[in-house]
């Protein structure tokens, strides 16, 4: 066995197919097939279930694919460790975002990273906060943004913004229940017709965390955790929601939605840029770390993104 076939392996499980795999690879799909049985033959098991969807990772599989990412991982650290920080990183960098940051950060980001540093590729992987902690702890992503973290072991988390979250309801109703241009308090929030991401999810957590300390319950009219469906759902007047005012800005601006400041309490959510203390990080995932970092203050300093910054004091060190 060698490094090329535990990139190939990779590559397999990654697309879930071989002849994705052979297209980004550039092989013959043949060839990959060829290197997996001799990779099922000299390790005495089978590493992946075929079906008619593609291929999946059998038990063995899944612990050969956490010790050949690790494997590759160090293997192209060494030019970096050899050449020192002097010389320009190479290499793919995968960044995971949730949704709503994403539509943020992302396309500056790629392009802040082509101009800087070209030789880095960027693959951007979308999720809710909770799946892309799940992917930073077993390495499937170099980088994180989170909303939180209850058990921060075995990563380094910097606070790089606090935003607001809003109430928020289509201008399209015929009755209000909210008095336009007045902040509206959790309790009288919790009486309305709400439309929120399902239990589990962040958000939802966040929301009745804060409505349990007033003994006001939430009891949501309709459950879904895609941000865009709660828009679309609100703007039909199917209920009121609650969101970032950054998330929604561009449809308050259009005259499609009301917004209203939450108190008693009010809502915010801090948002975290993480990477793990327990695998060395190459110099091309500490330089977009660094510039994720400035890119998002840039952000917030122009405008872009309605939210306070975090003290200067929550800044990494990554890759000055």
């Amino acid at each position: 066995m060698d490094l090329r076939q535990l990139r190939y392996f990779v590559a397999i499980v990654e697309h879930g197919s071989f002849s994705k795999a052979a297209n980004q690879l550039r092989v013959a799909q043949p060839a990959l097939s060829q290197h997996l049985r001799h990779m099922e033959e000299e390790l005495g098991v089978t590493l992946l279930h075929r079906g008619t969807r593609g291929v999946l990772p059998t038990e063995a599989g899944e612990r050969l694919l956490q010790r050949a990412k690790a494997i590759l991982t160090e293997f192209g650290e060494l030019r970096d460790t050899v050449r020192g920080e002097k010389s320009a990183p190479v290499g793919e960098v995968c960044f995971g975002i949730p949704g709503t940051v994403s539509e943020l950060l992302s396309v500056p980001l790629i392009e802040a990273a082509q101009a800087r540093y070209p030789t880095v590729r960027i693959r951007i992987a979308e999720a809710m906060s909770g799946y892309i902690l799940d992917w930073l702890r077993r390495g499937e992503v170099d980088l994180a943004m989170i909303y939180s973290t209850s058990n921060p072991g075995g990563l380094a988390i910097h606070h790089a913004l606090t935003e607001e979250l809003c109430l928020f309801g289509s201008t399209e109703l015929e009755t209000c229940q909210v008095a336009t241009g007045n902040p509206v308090t959790l309790a009288e929030a919790a009486n309305l017709d709400l439309i929120l991401p399902g239990p589990a999810h962040g958000l939802r957590d966040l929301i009745e965390e804060a409505a349990l300390s007033i003994n006001a319950p939430i009891w949501p009219a309709i459950e879904i955790d895609s941000y865009g469906q709660i828009k679309q759902l609100v703007q039909r007047g199917r209920g009121f929601g609650i969101l970032p005012r950054t998330a929604i800005a561009r449809e308050v601006k259009a005259g499609m939605f009301n917004s209203w400041p939450l108190t008693a309490p009010p809502l915010t959510r801090k948002v975290f840029l993480a990477y793990s203390t327990e695998r060395p990080l190459p110099a091309a995932v500490r330089a977009i770390g660094q510039l994720a970092w400035e890119t998002l203050r840039q952000l917030v300093q122009d405008g872009a993104w309605a939210a306070n910054l975090a003290d200067e004091s929550n800044r990494p060190s990554l890759y000055l």
